[in-house]
């Protein structure tokens, strides 16, 4: 077993590489991490594995040495292709962005993600066939994800993932088992395809979050009324909305969707 932070240090020496901010790099040391992220993703034989943002290949090795034998791994920085491609020969090294890539259907994601594509990632993945997720964020990202309706943490992220997953938060991980260390704190999360019924198609219900998301402490009515009034649309469109008095970050899934079907009865669908 390497010791992973006497690797990290004198790897990025040798490869006069340092950590770029831009693509928010955080390289994971601590191994202990890495083995409780793939003991939560009961890797099979069966499973292909897509990692993105490897860095120096922790969690690839980790991969490496489960029961997968089909990895990929994608990493924007072209600075690392060689020394991927010599450390891990099994394993197929895509140089490319991850949020252009396109992966297969039955794909298991296992990743600590870059922090600057962390939302962008999510958003992706909840938007594209997957097997299952298990990725590491920063905390408040994950906070977001696993919100309930009502708190502090409650967005559109929230209500997207309520859309496309089961989420659940895995563990937490400091900033110490990170070179260079975040000035945040980290969390794993789990994500499952899950597809509620709703009314309304899901990217209709999707841009009304959006809509409503921007001034999510008003009230429901009034943020609405102010996309609506200049417009020739009846005024029944928001004095006889459903969950009109209701504030934006109350509203559930069932209720937005609700509220979409009143918008189109009236015709004043879409808002903007």
């Amino acid at each position: 077993m390497k010791n992973w932070i006497e690797h990290t240090y004198s790897t990025l020496k040798e490869l006069n590489i340092r950590a770029s901010k831009k693509m928010g790099q955080n390289f994971l040391i601590r191994y202990k991490v890495v083995s409780r992220m793939i003991n939560a993703a009961n890797i099979t034989e069966d499973d292909n594995i897509l990692e993105v943002g490897p860095g120096l290949g922790i969690l690839t090795y980790g991969l490496v040495n489960s029961k997968s034998t089909n990895i990929k791994v994608i990493e924007k920085d072209e600075r690392f292709e060689k020394y991927l491609k010599n450390e891990f020969p099994n394993v197929e090294v895509i140089i490319d962005d991850a949020l252009d890539y396109q992966w297969d259907d039955n794909v298991k994601l296992i990743s600590n993600l870059p922090y600057s594509i962390s939302t962008p990632i999510i958003a992706k993945i909840l938007h594209q066939p997957f097997k299952e997720a298990i990725i590491m964020v920063q905390k408040e990202v994950a906070a977001r994800c696993t919100a309930k309706v009502g708190s502090k943490e409650y967005s559109r992220l929230s209500v997207l993932c309520q859309l496309h997953a089961k989420v659940e938060s895995v563990f937490d991980v400091p900033p110490d088992a990170f070179f260079p260390p975040p000035k945040v704190h980290s969390t794993v999360i789990k994500l499952i395809p899950n597809s509620p019924e709703t009314q309304n198609d899901h990217l209709e219900i999707e841009l009304l979050v959006r809509n409503l998301f921007s001034l999510k402490r008003r009230v429901t009515r009034s943020v609405v009324r102010g996309y609506l009034k200049r417009r020739e649309v009846d005024p029944k469109s928001w004095e006889e909305m459903p969950y009109k008095d209701h504030r934006i970050f109350s509203l559930n899934l069932t209720m937005i969707d609700e509220i979409l079907t009143h918008l189109k009865k009236y015709e004043a669908w879409p808002l903007a």
